[in-house]
């Protein structure tokens, strides 16, 4: 992949960086005194594709004031290491809820790499987590920002979201003067699709009424320009649509979900219901994808629990079981 770098609206850059198949993009916004950078993508992003980027259109490194950190996977803050040594004068920020996953592979692995080991009995192989671990170069956090939070960058300014639901702590940047926000994975419509458009795996949202509610803050909002970090840029009715359909994807699965639990006179594990609903949720590939819809599928449980329409049953071996209530 060539270095790929453009000016989507003045002083806001878009530069794509691969991962695998896909693109991770990373976001950098320029003022008169001094440049914000959102996202630092995986160990190598920032060396092979950023700082060239960079270089190609005039962007000293020493500009770059501050790196916000959008959420705690591994390709947006992988490159916390190399962020380190491009950019020595610049801060590296992260919301709370999400910095200790930042700063330690190992609380990384526990709450969010093998989230599932521990409360459903599933777990990815050893090979897994030392792919994550060869792209991961965790280290420690400089600050925090949280909702309102501003940085004037001279000519240009920008405002902290807290837009939570795939993460506790994840956050989007708002660049007021050109109504565009970065929202990186806040938001994930009905699948997370490979560079040519494809769709890779599914939506990764975690947290049902937060993210619920992220969506709707986003659709009232009505920024002109929606800016992620595995899709095209999307401008004005675009952008609403994919919201809608985000939010449409979130009642659709839940339905799923329910239908599913009521087929059966027998309780099922989370395993049970991947088995089954991943052939049929979404366009993605079934071979090798379960583990990533075990992320909305356990939020849908844990929230039709909480609202009183499934619960718990008991145990099979280590895995939960669900029926309705």
């Amino acid at each position: 992949m060539n270095t790929s770098i453009a000016e989507i609206r003045p002083r806001l850059f878009r530069i794509d960086t691969p991962l695998g198949g896909r693109v991770v993009s990373i976001y950098v916004v320029v003022g008169d005194d001094r440049a914000l950078m959102f996202d630092s993508g995986v160990a190598g992003s920032i060396p092979d594709y950023v700082l060239p980027a960079l270089k190609s259109v005039g962007i000293a490194p020493q500009s770059i004031e501050n790196i916000v950190l959008s959420h705690c996977d591994i390709d947006h803050f992988g490159g916390i290491a190399d962020a380190r040594e491009a950019f020595p004068a610049a801060r590296i920020l992260a919301h709370p809820s999400d910095r200790p996953a930042m700063e330690d592979f190992d609380v990384f692995l526990r709450e969010r790499g093998q989230g599932f080991a521990e409360p459903y009995g599933l777990a990815d192989g050893d090979d897994v987590v030392e792919w994550m671990r060869g792209l991961t170069g965790a280290g420690p956090i400089d600050g925090e920002v949280v909702d309102g939070d501003r940085f004037d960058l001279g000519g240009v300014e920008v405002v902290v979201w807290h837009v939570p639901g795939h993460t506790h702590g994840h956050i989007a940047i708002e660049v007021l003067q050109v109504s565009a926000i970065m929202v990186a994975d806040a938001v994930l419509g009905t699948s997370v699709n490979l560079a040519d458009g494809t769709p890779a795996f599914p939506p990764t949202y975690r947290y049902i009424d937060t993210y619920r509610q992220t969506i709707a803050r986003l659709a009232a909002a009505s920024h002109d320009l929606l800016l992620t970090s595995h899709y095209p840029t999307m401008q004005g009715d675009a952008a609403a649509t994919f919201l809608q359909q985000s939010a449409a994807f979130v009642d659709r699965l839940e339905s799923l979900v329910i239908a599913e639990l009521r087929s059966t006179a027998s309780a099922l594990t989370l395993q049970d219901l991947l088995a089954s609903l991943n052939p049929i949720a979404g366009a993605w590939p079934a071979e090798g994808t379960e583990g990533a819809l075990a992320y909305p599928v356990a939020g849908h449980l844990e929230d039709l629990a909480a609202r009183g329409v499934i619960r718990r049953t008991g145990l099979a071996g280590n895995r939960p079981l669900w029926a309705l209530a």
